[in-house]
């Protein structure tokens, strides 16, 4: 585990994994800045544990990821961590009245990520070694779920930036629970 002197950024921190490791972290000692767009369920956490700050801001808009880094760097000066977590799970692509939430998970799950690791890579590298999580999912590698999730996950696990790695440890989360429940789907028999 990091030292308690540590600040990590986790995105998606409102509910599910995203809280889950961000209470995980404070509780370690680390000073987590809580990053969702529902700023109610931020400010919870932060009553929860003092260690974490809640950022309200929506990772698709590389604005309010700007803002998130400047605060960063205002306030604590590193960011040792960012963990990309925020996601949504998207619908069935099942005809065209269905593209704008294709696109709508393609943003959220990836690009948020994408403009996460662009905007808070100055900060990551000054902090060096610094890490960085992303949450993907088991459907992104088996290609099993809605077409727009399963596609915005993929790229997750893969997104290593040649400029990361000098200075920044990449790290891709694939949720165990996850892994239990695929071994039950039925795939398609055939060759390759």
């Amino acid at each position: 585990m990091l030292p308690p002197d540590k600040v990590a950024v986790v995105t998606g921190a409102s509910s599910g994994i995203g809280e889950a490791i961000a209470r995980r972290l404070a509780s370690e000692g680390l000073t987590v800045m809580a990053v969702a767009r529902r700023a109610d369920r931020l400010q919870v956490l932060e009553r929860r544990d003092g260690r974490i700050v809640p950022h309200p801001a929506d990772v698709t808009r590389r604005t309010d990821v700007a803002a998130l880094a400047d605060r960063v760097a205002r306030e604590f000066g590193r960011c040792d961590v960012l963990v990309n977590s925020a996601g949504v799970p998207g619908s069935a692509f099942t005809g065209p009245d269905d593209l704008d939430d294709v696109v709508r998970t393609m943003q959220v799950n990836f690009m948020g990520g994408a403009n996460c690791m662009a905007v808070l890579h100055d900060l990551l590298a000054a902090s060096a070694p610094s890490h960085v999580i992303n949450v993907a999912s088991v459907a992104g590698k088996v290609g099993v779920g809605p077409a727009g999730y399963v596609a915005s996950k993929r790229p997750r696990e893969r997104t290593v930036p040649r400029w990361y790695r000098p200075v920044v440890v990449l790290r891709h989360l694939l949720p165990a629970l996850y892994w239990r429940g695929i071994a039950r789907v039925p795939r398609a028999r055939g060759t390759r």
